[in-house]
Formats: C-alpha cells, structure tokens, sequence
C-alpha cells in the first residue's frame, strides 16, 4: 500500500462517473428479486470490500442488502441462508470453520483472492531498538517490562474481540505477558496512533492487508514457524507439552464465501464474485480510506471504485449476463 492516498477524486472523467449512477440503484427487473445478502463484520477492510462488490453487483441489476453481524456469527448465518456473501474470509483464524462446512456442503468456497495474508504479533518500528533481538520472539523474554502498563513487571500486548490462540501461545513460549482485550479494530487503532504520538513501546496484534501498512513501517514478531502439529500435539515443537508454541500462517489465503443458495439463485452475481480477486494494496488502500482518510465505508467504496476502473471493469465484463438473465 502507498503512503499517501487521494481523497478526492471524483472528477477523473464523465465515463466513470456515469457508470457510477448505476451502481447506486438497480435496474427494475432486478429490484423485483430477492436481494442478494452480504455480510459486513467488524473490521474495516471486509466493510469496505463489501460495499465495493456490492456495488459492483447492483451495477448487474443485482439488489444488495447488508447486514452487520460480528466475526464469529459469520458461520451460523451462511450456513443457514441468513446471509449470501462474506467476502474476507482469513486463513489465519477462518480455516477450520471454513474447511468444515465447505466439506459438509453447507458453505460454498466462491475463490480465492490474490492477496497473501498474514495475522500476527506486531510493533512499530521504533521498538525494535528499544528492545534488542527483535523481530524473533525470545527478545520479549527480556524485555518485557518496555511493555507493562501501571508499573506491572508483565508486559502488555493488545488484541481485539477475534477469537486468537493468543493465550495458549503466551503459556507454551514461557512469555512474561498478559492479553488486553480490546472492543474492536478501531479500539487497536486508537492505541497504535497514540503509542507512535508518543514513541512509546508497543505490541498488539496486526493483520496484512490493513491500513497500517500504508501509514506506519513496523515488523511483525517471527515466533516459531507454524505447522498444523502446533494445533493438536503437544510433543512437537519447542514445548513438549503444550500445543500452540508457534505462530501463526504466513502467506495464507484469503478467500470469499458464498451461502449454498447463492450459485442457484443469482449466477450471474456467482459468476462476479468468482472473477473478483483483490490484491494486498488494494485492500490496504481501501481500509485506508475510513481509518486514515475519514471517509464513510459507503463514500471510501466509491472513491476505491473510481481509482481502480480497469480493475473492477475486468470483473464485470468477464461475467458475461446480468440479474435480468437468471432463471
């Protein structure tokens, strides 16, 4: 992701912003069907990406309806046909859940997208000189104290509401630190933006793609390379009796999931879906646009849309029909 990002740029050309009238309604034959259900959850990234696929799917006669949900209830509701579309599903926390019901029929495995993903332990660059050793794990043995809070001789390291193996990993690496839970990505974002305004030591847990890659320069902790053994048998790994001593995926997949009724209701929807691919910057940017730029998820996916026309237009017109053309 590139520092920066161009707020405004809505006067590029008259094509463009004609075509954008027509992601903002659908046609009449469209507006006559079911809409198609797309999911946004609590990160800022997939509520952007969502708007932008939705988008796209009005532009084909589509209706779209969005609704918001947590993380964690993303399952339940495309597995039961509550919700169509989830559009950033992450190797990192998502695989099982998704290998699961992707395998018992009841989810659908709609690709995945180029970029390559990665969900970690991270600081900003700063640090790594207040705290000698660094990227590797066991130099927050030595320095955990750079990372206490109210004088604690246990360091700190911030999370959000995701379901993570934070916990497990803190007891079988022997790390001096406890988990801060915070409420949600802009929770973490508020104590980043305050810790670099200060230059204070800092590690919390970070994701890419995100916007922080296109603000901050930073590492990621390296902890002992992840393998699927590191989940279930304790016998593997620098802890022979305890699970979780290592990280977590590097370069995993980030794939979008579809509800088992999509393909057959809206194939021309299931056809765009499965051309849409995002690379790392582009979802960078997109999270960039509300989290830096201070746009609304709706006006970032309008302003993403108008900087990336040959993009999305490969997507649309690879497709090849409209909503008007289902059964």
């Amino acid at each position: 992701m590139r520092k920066g990002i161009n707020r405004r740029c809505f006067t590029s050309c008259f094509v463009v912003t004609t075509l954008f009238m027509t992601l903002l309604a659908p046609s009449g034959a469209g507006a006559a069907r079911a809409p198609v259900r797309v999911l946004t959850l609590d990160w800022t990234s997939q509520i952007v990406v969502s708007h932008i696929i939705g988008k796209l799917l009005t532009q084909l006669g589509h209706p779209v309806t969005y609704v918001s949900e947590a993380a964690d209830s993303q399952w339940f509701m495309l597995s039961s046909g509550e919700a169509d579309l989830q559009v950033e599903v992450w190797e990192g926390s998502m695989a099982k859940e998704m290998e699961s019901l992707t395998r018992r029929g009841l989810v659908i495995d709609a690709g995945t997208h180029a970029a390559l993903t990665r969900e970690e332990w991270w600081y900003p660059e700063y640090v790594k000189a207040m705290c000698p050793g660094l990227p590797d794990w066991q130099a927050l043995k030595r320095c955990a104290g750079l990372f206490a809070v109210a004088g604690s001789a246990r360091g700190s390291y911030y999370s959000g509401p995701w379901e993570k193996p934070d916990r497990a990993r803190i007891r079988a690496l022997d790390l001096p630190f406890d988990v801060i839970t915070l409420r949600d990505g802009d929770a973490l974002r508020e104590v980043l933006v305050e810790a670099v305004a200060e230059r204070r030591p800092i590690v919390l847990f970070n994701w890419t793609p995100n916007w922080v890659e296109s603000v901050y320069h930073g590492e990621f902790v390296e902890f002992p390379a992840y393998a699927r053994e590191c989940e279930t048998e304790p016998e593997w790994g620098v802890n022979k009796e305890l699970t979780w001593d290592c990280g977590n995926p590097r370069d995993g997949w980030l794939k979008k999931a579809v509800s088992r009724q999509l393909p057959e209701n809206w194939p021309c929807a299931y056809q765009l879906i499965r051309n849409i691919s995002f690379e790392n910057a582009d979802i960078a940017e997109a999270a960039a646009l509300v989290d830096v730029g201070g746009l609304s998820y709706h006006d970032a996916a309008s302003e993403w849309l108008n900087n990336h026309e040959p993009t999305w237009r490969s997507w649309v017109e690879g497709v090849g029909c409209t909503a008007e053309d289902a059964p």
